[in-house]
């Protein structure tokens, strides 16, 4: 395994050439879902614990071809960065712990802590040095909106900012839309916002999975603020959670949506919690209804099969900057609620010591690597969890991989 990793990098520092750095993550990739797989099954398996070995000597393996790479290349900092490190084209911005429901699978702990303007400026400051030229500020909680005097307050620096480094910036809202307001969503019209609208479908639904600690029916009013998007021409698009005990009405959820004047749809499976055979069967079943029900309907769009999908989802651990200044993995927020004290872990700097956020970048290996560090050695479930996680989202990816063929193959015979 050593020799096969060493030729790689060799090879890479004589003739640099990405795709060789993407087939050594694959590779990566597999030994990892090979240990974990024998850990599932013998958690003192000898042969995991090598491997294990192993693949900690050679998890910053970009760092090591950095270091190696600058001594045959001094004074080409800028450049090898450029050409080893995947840069990040967004940033999150949790502005708040704070939020109105308490969702079922929602795993972002709940409490009153806010991002204050020097930690969120800095956090602009640090999406730019980005070696991407199109980036996305996403705004998300807890609940963004209950600092939308914070969230303006982004916009406008990030505006100025982004002018002095060339740089295109879009921004990303993701909201249950209790506090939206016709005023805020023409302020979003001007700024160049796409609004992740999050509900679940119907009434019953709705109140199931996103619950009001006080028991409150805000069904009717958040109805009636997506009124506010439905007239505006800014784009777009509900977000929905199913667990495999609800999952069973996806479809029907999808089409009380469409009813209610959404155009453009997500579904998402809930993570951190074991899907087992009998419900992923479930998940795919319902998902072809929905696709089938698309095609019949092109004015409707099932976000799934865009590009802005990647799965597995549990390992799209992007950057995300927390009220406390802290950079995390995605992963640490939003599985916070399961293992608090093991956040810090997901930790990758400081918003006052970060720099350059290309070398925070990460990978499908390192995310897996994390949480398998992290969260698979706390507990033996979460072991199982992640992998089954990981093993949902592979398959669920080949059926809208699929299923996008199936519909360009439709589309050229029509």
């Amino acid at each position: 395994m050593e020799k096969a990793v060493e030729f790689i990098i060799n090879s890479y520092l004589s003739s640099p050439y990405k795709r060789k750095l993407d087939y050594l993550d694959n590779f990566l990739f597999s030994l990892l879902f090979r240990k974990e797989n024998l850990l599932l099954r013998n958690p003192g398996s000898k042969s995991a614990k090598e491997i294990e070995g192993f693949l900690g000597k050679y998890y910053d393996y970009r760092d090591m071809i950095y270091k190696r790479m600058i001594k045959l290349n001094p004074g080409r900092e800028n450049k090898l960065i450029e050409d080893i490190y995947l840069p990040p084209d967004r940033l999150v911005f949790l502005l708040t712990h704070n939020c109105q429901l308490r969702c079922k699978y929602c795993r972002v702990r709940k409490f009153t802590a806010s991002m204050d303007r020097d930690i969120l400026f800095k956090g602009i400051d640090l999406l730019l040095t980005s070696n991407v030229d199109e980036l996305q500020v996403q705004f998300f909680g807890g609940e963004p909106l209950l600092k939308y005097s914070l969230l303006k307050k982004a916009v406008e620096y990030t505006n100025k900012a982004r002018l002095n480094n060339k740089k295109s910036v879009s921004f990303l809202l993701t909201s249950n839309g209790i506090e939206l307001t016709k005023e805020k969503v023409d302020f979003f019209r001007k700024h160049n916002f796409t609004v992740e609208f999050s509900i679940d479908g119907e009434i019953k639904n709705q109140l199931s999975s996103r619950k009001s600690p006080n028991g409150i029916n805000y069904y009717a009013k958040m109805l009636s603020n997506f009124n506010y998007l439905k007239k505006s021409r800014l784009p777009y698009y509900s977000i929905s959670v199913f667990m495999p005990e609800n999952v069973s009405n996806m479809f029907e959820s999808f089409l009380s949506l469409v009813n209610s004047g959404f155009e453009r749809l997500q579904i998402n499976y809930a993570l951190g919690v074991f899907w087992d055979k009998k419900a992923s069967h479930m998940l795919f079943n319902q998902t072809r209804k929905v696709i089938d029900f698309v095609r019949k309907n092109k004015n409707i769009e099932f976000i799934n099969l865009s590009s802005m999908r990647k799965e597995p989802v549990v390992l799209n651990a992007e950057l995300t900057l927390d009220c406390d200044g802290g950079i995390y993995l995605e992963s640490g927020i939003c599985l916070e609620e399961d293992f608090a004290a093991m956040k810090d872990k997901f930790k990758v700097s400081s918003i006052k010591t970060a720099k350059n956020i290309n070398l925070l970048s990460t990978s499908d290996f390192r995310n897996f690597y994390n949480l398998s560090r992290v969260y698979g050695r706390v507990s033996p479930l979460f072991r199982k969890i992640i992998v089954n996680n990981i093993k949902l989202g592979s398959e669920y990816g080949k059926l809208l991989e699929y299923e996008q063929g199936r519909g360009s193959r439709s589309e050229k015979e029509d």
